[in-house]
């Protein structure tokens, strides 16, 4: 079986500490987006969402053909329907890991992380993922919130072990 483990949530929420523990523990590569912004802002001394969205497809294109398992670390809440679609030809089934962390939980974890610059748009996150999760709740393979937070690394990787073996890998 060919899978995908994604996220959906804030930035800021611990999707990049989830999909390097997870690649660890599972021996996948990890598809990071963040990476890819890095590189279109080096690149064009500016960031430029069109060239973002651009590389990012085509890299994701690339990795799909490949047919390997791999970690998706990257926000789904916004670009869902177009990765809906490129997994969906590919074959590849989907383990989604959501983020539902409280605002308040979010401006904590910002603060220790010195996430200033992302606080200013915490509203605008919050909404997004909140709007992802009233149409897409029923695909989400878990949810870590405020409660739960402490424990993500490792109820992460037993929920995707369980989810695996049900699914026949």
């Amino acid at each position: 079986m060919k899978y995908i483990i994604t996220f959906a949530g804030p930035p800021g929420s611990s999707k990049t500490p989830l999909a390097n523990y997870l690649s660890e523990k599972f021996n996948l590569p990890v598809f990071n987006n963040d990476s890819i912004r890095t590189e279109v802002t080096e690149d064009l001394l500016k960031f430029d969402e069109k060239e973002f969205r651009k590389r990012s497809l085509n890299r994701l294109a690339a990795l799909f053909k490949t047919g390997n398992s791999f970690i998706l670390d990257a926000s789904i809440d916004r670009q869902w329907k177009s990765y809906q679609e490129e997994i969906l030809k590919s074959g590849y089934k989907v383990f989604i890991i959501s983020l539902d962390l409280s605002q308040e939980f979010l401006i904590k974890l910002y603060k220790a992380k010195n996430y200033f610059k992302t606080f200013i748009d915490i509203d605008k996150f919050f909404a997004e993922h909140q709007l992802f999760l009233s149409n897409y709740l029923s695909i989400v393979n878990l949810s870590i919130n405020d409660s739960n937070f402490i424990n993500r690394l490792s109820l992460s990787e037993e929920c995707l072990t369980i989810w695996l073996k049900n699914n026949g890998s």
